[in-house]
């Protein structure tokens, strides 16, 4: 089965593995296949610059840091992708400032047993090569998914349908829980006892054309991967892998109150070093930089820069392999927990765009405790007693010794960021104080969930490793770091933790349609996972964007990225 949409990302480069948020037909005719109504894409590495088909000054120019090139809905993988995907497509749904999620080119409607969502499209809906949007696209956009073949990481938004089993197994060619009514209206049909508010987040992606995208072998298929056609405020001019992507607006976007009051998008591929030279020379209009004092204090002085922090919707996190005798009791892990420094880490290395993170929901979330969460403040006088209490005592050389089991853990640290050396070296000297001999090995990111999540269970030799989460809008953490039934190879949950309460809480969240029933069953399950802590939530890292002033109109929130805000920005 696939996993949820949440992903794992390395936080301070704005990577993400799909994680969270956050972490499966037809035939064509090959006649079918015209471009889109600008110029094809490439991944070549000529330095030629793009131009859009309006030029000038009205461009927003974004510097990022890993585009990709799978620009397709039910394929893309990274942020950066995605981005290009929130703008060159549209979608049945998509959520509001506060994290509730609305129609958007469809109103919709859910049955009394909560298993059949049933989306109407809105009138006048065109793709932007002038073809009307019909039920055909949605049903050919979500049973490409359920293609025997697919090979994206989208899969969960059509598992649990019913039939999908035989329909991906190629056994049928009917997707039983698919449904199209009209051609306007299609329904979809989860199976029995499937019914979960999570579900929404399913229909969160943009809808393809058939006549564009139909396809005879997978291969035709991905052949479009860098030439996207969509629905979209944008549509797609030109690619060069590691130099930029360049989208028009659509001057003929289906909703003209909604049209973008610029003329295109230049994303540029920036490294980070060079992103501050950059805006100080007046070649970006808006970037997402490390979170980092250095960044915060360079470009809060710089000129004609507007930085705005944010509270971000995930967390820095340290994972224990509770599988192992050093750090499979919870006293030991609330030990090591008091005797790490977390206040002074936050303070040397994001100052004020973090803060102490108490449980793996963020602070903005409906479903964050109100209160009775232990925030583990530096204490070595509470973690020796700790230590004391789970029956661990100092040899000759200082190091806890318990049943002939030494207390020296291995820690895994990814280099590609600085942020989990930091934590690890300021994690030796204290733990060292406490008996704790700590062995870090340095990695880099692909090593790192090589030796953990993707590892044999049986061969994962290591006792600690550090990375971060983003949270999908939704609680719900199913699939997540915390689900036993993610301790599997490439599943999330590299700890092996298991507690039964915990179970029953994420079971019983994820159905629950009263939305304070499920806030008290998540509020519950936090103040748990809390004291059990088989993953510490390190901090709570806010984001940086920096925009120059000439950007107006940019509003980002924690629900809420860059994209949504388009249609309403205006450059001086």
């Amino acid at each position: 089965m696939f996993s949820k949409k949440k992903r794992i990302i390395a936080l301070s480069i704005a990577l993400l593995m799909s994680l969270t948020l956050l972490a499966a037909c037809g035939s064509k005719d090959s006649g079918s296949t015209t471009p889109p109504p600008a110029s094809s894409g490439s991944s070549s590495s000529s330095s030629s610059t793009p131009e859009a088909s309006s030029g000038g000054d009205n461009i927003l120019r974004f510097g990022t840091t890993g585009v990709a090139g799978n620009f397709n809905p039910i394929m893309a993988n990274n942020v950066y992708d995605a981005y290009v995907m929130d703008l060159v497509f549209d979608f049945l749904v998509k959520n509001d400032a506060k994290g509730e999620y609305k129609g958007d080119i469809a109103d919709f409607t859910i049955s009394d047993d909560f298993l059949t969502y049933t989306f109407k499209l809105k009138d006048g809906i065109t793709f932007s090569d002038g073809t009307p949007m019909t039920s055909a696209d949605v049903e050919f956009t979500y049973k490409t998914i359920a293609h025997p073949d697919y090979n994206g990481p989208r899969g969960y938004a059509v598992a649990d349908l019913v039939g999908y089993e035989e329909y991906h197994a190629g056994e049928t060619d009917v997707f039983e829980g698919i449904k199209v009514i009209d051609g306007k209206t299609v329904s979809f049909t989860f199976g029995d006892g499937l019914a979960s508010p999570a579900n929404i987040e399913c229909f969160v992606y943009g809808i393809m054309p058939i006549h564009y995208y139909d396809f005879n072998s997978w291969d035709d298929f991905l052949d479009l991967l860098q030439v996207p056609l969509g629905s979209g405020k944008f549509v797609f001019n030109d690619f060069r892998l590691k130099e930029y992507v360049m989208l028009d607006v659509n001057t003929n976007y289906w909703d003209t109150a909604k049209t973008p009051k610029i003329d295109g998008i230049l994303m540029s591929e920036i490294p980070e070093e060079s992103l501050m030279d950059a805006f100080s020379t007046g070649q970006l209009d808006l970037a997402q930089p490390q979170t980092n004092l250095d960044n915060y204090n360079g470009y809060n002085a710089m000129e004609g820069v507007v930085l705005n922090p944010r509270m971000g919707n995930g967390y820095t996190y340290l994972c224990f392999n509770t599988v192992r005798a050093t750090v499979n009791d919870v006293k030991v892990r609330q030990a090591l927990m008091y005797a790490l420094d977390r206040k002074s880490f936050i303070e040397a290395v994001y100052g004020p765009l973090a803060s102490v993170g108490l449980a793996p929901i963020s602070p903005v979330s409906w479903a964050f405790p109100d209160s009775g969460l232990n925030d583990y403040a530096f204490n070595m006088a509470k973690a020796a007693e700790l230590m004391d209490e789970a029956g661990w005592t100092k040899g000759s050389d200082g190091i806890l010794q318990k049943n002939g089991v030494r207390m020296s853990l291995i820690w895994l640290v990814y280099t590609d960021v600085e942020w989990p050396g930091r934590l690890a070296e300021m994690a030796y000297d204290s733990w060292r104080d406490l008996g704790v001999e700590l062995d870090i090995q340095l990695y880099d990111f692909d090593t790192v969930i090589e030796r953990t999540m993707d590892a044999p269970l049986e061969d994962r030799d290591f006792d600690i490793y550090t990375m971060g989460w983003s949270l999908s809008i939704d609680p719900d953490p199913t699939g997540a770091l915390f689900d036993y039934d993610a301790y599997v190879v490439g599943g999330f949950n590299a700890s092996g933790y298991f507690n039964q309460e915990s179970q029953d809480l994420i079971r019983d969240g994820k159905t629950e349609f009263d939305q304070a029933k499920r806030a008290a069953i998540y509020k519950k399950w936090a103040l748990l996972v809390n004291e059990e802590i088989p993953t510490i939530v390190v901090a709570y890292r806010n984001e940086i964007w920096v925009y120059n002033e000439r950007v107006n109109n940019m509003i980002i929130t924690p629900y809420e990225d860059w994209t949504m805000c388009i249609s309403d920005v205006v450059l001086d």
